[in-house]
């Protein structure tokens, strides 16, 4: 019995090693996920074509680089998990990491859904560390829509307040501040307020220039303001529509926005045209500073949305009208 016993034992151990052996060969051929194994010194030994073509590679061409060389925002993160992992084994649970990738053509940012696990040489009584192996699936698409769906639900919500606000307002300017008020949270740091006044703009309302704070009348009425030929606002009533501009490199000292009359902190604008009954009466221009992303078309959309709101009041404060519900 004892021969029979270790000849079976031999022939699953085979069987074993000979799974094990496929399952490594399916992992880095035909998985639909990335897998990467790396050293002790977080340098990658070993790279699926998936995570190749995911990292922007090829197999071979990234063995042995720093990860930093393959990813430009969030390595720290990616390293600082694979070390946790080398030094306490795997977490209990895959984590979500959001990267931006270098490139040939720029950066991406992606989001990667990730698993880890410590490598360790099975041929020895103690645990030598071989490395850790990194596993994971790009859910990029599906994080985007979520906070998109977010992002719209929070706006509908704000519209919604905004609205409600605005019909306990007896002063239709006081409806159009709150209107700004409720648009800003979220969404950006500044909001200017420039009326038409014959063929000039006039400031009418602004948030404070150096603090956080309520979109309010200009005390005492408002000066013409000498626009250069081309300010994003005077684009926007040209166009009547929506005009976005950023400063790009030139944001440092705050130039590019004392240029405009605009808060020294702006870096990013959305100029948005305000019409009412065929008119245009001004203009509300949207300010953020370098902490937030530019402006972008979906931002567009939801300012023309506010901008509709508070025209609608403007008009009926220059008639002398209660405000609107």
């Amino acid at each position: 019995m004892g021969t029979v016993y270790c000849a079976f034992s031999e022939v699953h151990a085979q069987i074993d090693l000979e799974r094990a052996i496929a399952l490594s060969e399916a992992l880095f051929e035909d998985a639909s996920w990335g897998v990467v194994l790396v050293d002790v010194d977080l340098r990658p030994t070993v790279v699926n074509a998936h995570a190749a073509r995911a990292l922007g590679g090829g197999r071979t061409s990234m063995l042995g680089r720093p990860l930093g060389e393959l990813i430009a925002q969030g390595v720290e993160e990616l390293e600082g998990a694979l070390q946790h992992v080398l030094a306490e084994g795997a977490p209990d649970a895959p984590a979500e990491l959001w990267v931006t990738l270098r490139g040939g053509e720029g950066t991406r940012r992606r989001c990667w859904r990730s698993g880890f696990l410590r490598l360790a040489s099975p041929l020895t009584e103690e645990p030598v560390p071989l490395g850790a192996g990194w596993v994971f699936q790009d859910v990029t698409d599906a994080r985007l829509a979520a906070q998109e769906a977010d992002r719209l639900r929070f706006r509908s919500n704000q519209l919604h307040r905004a609205s409600r606000s605005a019909a306990e307002c007896e002063d239709p300017m006081e409806a159009a501040m709150a209107s700004l008020d409720f648009a800003l949270a979220g969404f950006a740091d500044h909001a200017l307020v420039d009326l038409m006044a014959g063929e000039r703009l006039v400031r009418a309302a602004a948030t404070p220039a150096d603090a956080p704070g309520p979109c309010l009348p200009v005390a005492g009425g408002g000066i013409p303001l000498r626009y250069a030929p081309g300010h994003p606002a005077l684009q926007a009533v040209d166009r009547t529509g929506s005009v976005r501009t950023s400063a790009g490199a030139d944001r440092t000292d705050g130039e590019w926005a004392r240029r405009r009359q605009w808060p020294p902190d702006a870096v990013h604008a959305l100029s948005t045209v305000l019409r009412s009954r065929g008119r245009t009466l001004g203009v509300v221009t949207f300010l953020r500073s370098s902490h937030r992303a530019a402006f972008e078309r979906p931002d567009a959309m939801y300012a023309e949305s506010v901008a509709a709101r508070v025209a609608a009041s403007v008009d009926l404060h220059q008639l002398g009208g209660p405000a609107a519900p």
